[in-house]
């Protein structure tokens, strides 16, 4: 398939910088997710490599291939968009085949091959017997599958996915998101999804780039990213996180110790940088916490209750401790109750030291 590199690309509109000196490396056959809030320039950097959008400074390449200032038909890429931007008067074979038709002669496409073509698009999104409907005689999920198979039947190199499930309700964006990784890995086919999703982005991803304010802050394996947050910003953005400012006291081999004045305790973390020093900001996610410790232990606390939330699969539990407030999430089948008194512990290598 096709390795995507963005080197130094920016693009501005007037006083705004969309996208600031962007430079990532999108592996072939990888699905790669660009992650940002509104506004931070991950649409902008999509149709850029799209080719709907010619950067101001810096390059991309396809392979070995600069295709910067590429015309977007030449680039052998489809993207499947937030709107599905299906044809309502047509159906949905008439739909999916669309692109093939334009491209008939070009191609040198007989209509026996179109129709193979499509109906094997639909059989991989799953919607066999349904070539005869209208868009409006379907669900939204069908309707985002159909914009999926309009995509592949045209068999790019690359595709882009942009907030491909945001329309879609909590249930039917979790069985798609499943059904695009399913589909991606079977075709291998080199994917850039855009999405402000934290949870939609970890599940389907071989790696993350986390943007704001037009700037890749990090980028990354999933997990990593998640449990090693290199940035505030990270760290605040993907997923909760209980964040304490603090100042560095001691050094140690693969560690600091951290002074949190409003936990009133020494903090043992990772830090993210060698020579980490002074002011930082250490960084707990909530899952980390066990309760209980042995006396000694770093990174124990000893707090009061004061809210309580099951969630199913975990029980949310804010703890008072000291002048701060710390969630965890703990096993469902644990409840304490509102008032109770609580020893948590974190283990060292779970937490983060991160400069402010």
């Amino acid at each position: 398939m096709t390795r995507i590199t963005l080197k130094g690309v920016t693009k501005v509109y007037g006083a705004v910088k969309a996208v600031d000196n962007v430079n990532l490396e999108i592996n072939d056959g990888e699905l790669f997710t660009i992650l940002g809030p509104s506004g931070c320039g991950k649409t902008t950097t999509l149709r850029i490599i799209a080719g709907f959008e010619v950067p101001d400074e810096g390059r991309v390449y396809f392979d070995d291939e600069d295709v910067t200032f590429l015309k977007p038909y030449m680039r052998e890429t489809a993207m499947v968009f937030q709107n599905y931007a299906l044809w309502p008067h047509m159906t949905v074979f008439e739909n999916v085949a669309y692109g093939l038709r334009i491209r008939k002669k070009q191609l040198r496409l007989t209509d026996e091959e179109i129709e193979r073509r499509v109906k094997e698009a639909l059989s991989l999104v799953r919607l066999e017997g349904l070539e005869d409907r209208y868009p409006l005689q379907l669900s939204g999920g069908q309707q985002q599958r159909v914009a999926l198979a309009r995509a592949l039947v045209v068999q790019p190199k690359v595709l882009l996915l942009d907030e491909p499930l945001s329309n879609l309700d909590a249930k039917l964006r979790i069985e798609m998101r499943e059904e695009i990784k399913r589909i991606q890995k079977s075709l291998g086919i080199t994917t850039v999804y855009v999405t402000h999703d934290q949870l939609e982005a970890m599940s389907i991803s071989d790696k993350i780039a986390v943007m704001d304010k037009g700037r890749v802050l990090q980028y990354g394996h999933p997990r990593e990213v998640y449990f090693r947050p290199t940035n505030l910003f990270t760290a605040e953005f993907l997923g909760r996180s209980n964040i304490y400012k603090g100042e560095v006291v001691e050094r140690g081999e693969g560690y600091v110790v951290v002074r949190v004045e409003e936990l009133g305790i020494d903090v043992k973390a990772v830090p993210v940088a060698e020579n980490l020093v002074g002011k930082v900001a250490v960084v707990v996610r909530p899952e980390v916490f066990t309760v209980g410790g042995q006396r000694g232990e770093p990174n124990t606390v000893k707090g009061t209750v004061d809210f309580v939330m099951f969630l199913g699969d975990r029980t949310e539990v804010r703890l008072k401790v000291g002048k701060a407030s710390l969630i965890a999430y703990l096993p469902n089948t644990y409840y304490p109750q509102v008032g109770e008194e609580l020893e948590l512990s974190a283990p060292w290598r779970n937490v983060i030291a991160i400069p402010v």
